[in-house]
């Protein structure tokens, strides 16, 4: 007898595969997009810094452009600029060969820690301190002192000082930077001031929470398989032991692409990197429990020797 013919696929079963082909690619495009635009919307970029016509034209000015936050050693670095107005440009070039900018620091009480007087090219690079807590990450914040700004032209005797305001430029990429610009009153007079405060941007949070959701991801999956192959719910497979290791090895790259770098042994080890290792290295060893129960009845027996 012949074997019967398999059915074949029905005009209207093909729609539906495609339908269904169809509508996943959608839902994986308007998740893709939705996350990239959720992003943009979230990590608004800084202004690109230019020169209004009255900086150029009218005032001097010291611009500080920030650079780069270092948490673990609390130091902010930042470029200090002096942009001569017209009025000293109208001098000539000579008058601007000994520009200096002074910065000074200060405590909330208007207390005076240190002066910094050696700013003299033009552009110098200082390094701030700015005083935060790594071991909070993400929530980490770091705040400079109140910084007094002046400039000089000439030296000794000669030396006069300029009426500059403060600019501020630059960013700190994964921060955003609140400036606080005021006036100090100083024992010498009144001069320029200014306070930096830095907190991570939602987009990077957002980028932490998406990450951290990989990582508890990865034992969940784990264990529910191994369990499910101890309770005998489901066929052992051998080959399912290569990926318990790449899952395990792969928690420590996962933890160090988090945004940031959180130093090590901060919070987020204690309560979430530890606790994923732990419970990886619990599910491969159930999966060495499941495999030893499911396979110790096929071991047969040694044949007794031929006397």
């Amino acid at each position: 007898m012949m074997a019967p013919a398999e059915p074949k696929s029905t005009p209207r079963r093909t729609r539906a595969v495609r339908a269904t082909v169809l509508t996943t690619i959608l839902a994986v495009l308007g998740v893709y997009v939705a996350s990239i635009v959720g992003y943009r919307l979230l990590e608004t970029p800084p202004a690109p810094f230019e020169f209004s016509e009255a900086a150029v034209d009218e005032q001097t000015s010291v611009i500080i452009r920030l650079h780069q936050l270092e948490t673990a050693e609390n130091l902010l670095t930042a470029d200090v600029l002096l942009h001569p107005g017209q009025d000293l440009l109208a001098n000539g070039p000579d008058v601007l060969s000994n520009p200096v900018v002074r910065l000074s620091s200060w405590t909330e009480s208007r207390d005076l820690i240190y002066v910094r007087d050696e700013l003299k090219s033009n552009a110098s690079k200082v390094e701030l301190t700015a005083v935060g807590d790594p071991d909070n990450w993400p929530l980490d914040t770091y705040t400079t002192n109140v910084l007094g700004v002046e400039a000089f032209l000439g030296e000794g005797p000669e030396r006069r000082r300029l009426d500059a305001r403060i600019i501020v430029a630059g960013s700190v990429n994964g921060w955003t930077v609140n400036s606080d610009v005021g006036t100090l009153d100083a024992p010498w007079g009144p001069i320029q001031s200014v306070q930096f405060t830095l907190e991570r941007t939602r987009g990077a949070h957002a980028i932490d929470v998406g990450i951290l959701l990989v990582l508890l991801a990865l034992p969940a999956t784990a264990l529910f398989v191994a369990i499910e192959m101890l309770l005998g719910r489901r066929k052992f497979l051998p080959p399912f032991i290569t990926w318990f290791a790449a899952m395990l090895f792969a928690v420590v790259p996962l933890r160090n692409v988090l945004p940031g770098s959180p130093p090590s042994g901060s919070w987020v080890d204690l309560a979430v990197i530890l606790w994923v290792l732990l419970a990886l290295a619990g599910a491969m060893v159930i999966f060495i429990v499941a495999w030893w129960r499911q396979t110790k009845g096929e071991v047969e027996p040694p044949t007794p020797a031929a006397r």
